[in-house]
């Protein structure tokens, strides 16, 4: 019995009152694969060129920006600008966020 116990790495001792032991934790279900509806799978598609025209609008804008005579203008003209900056950053970002929750189903 000792071999054994050994060879298990036991040495045959109760465990401490005080001791936890490890629960077993079950195993997750496999996560069904959930098809993508006719509409998500439309805009699964239409993500890429929509964000590729919303990143070429905000590199036109910073290019704009990067002149000097850019900031000549009028106050408000250069508040719309980085009003539609700003914008079209929160566009691209939720853009990108949904292209990953619909690539993930």
């Amino acid at each position: 019995d000792w071999q054994r116990q050994a060879a298990a790495g036991t040495d045959g001792s109760k465990p401490a009152a005080g001791a936890a032991t490890p629960a077993k934790v079950p195993a997750a279900a496999p996560a069904k694969s959930k098809k993508l509806s006719y509409k998500d799978q439309r805009e699964l598609e239409q993500l890429p060129q929509k964000i590729e025209q919303l990143e070429a609008e905000l590199a036109e804008l910073h290019q704009q920006m990067a002149d000097a005579a850019f900031y000549q203008q009028p106050a408000t003209v250069i508040a719309e600008s980085q009003q539609r900056m700003k914008t079209i950053e929160a566009e691209v970002a939720a853009a990108y966020s949904r292209w990953e929750s619909l690539e993930q189903v």
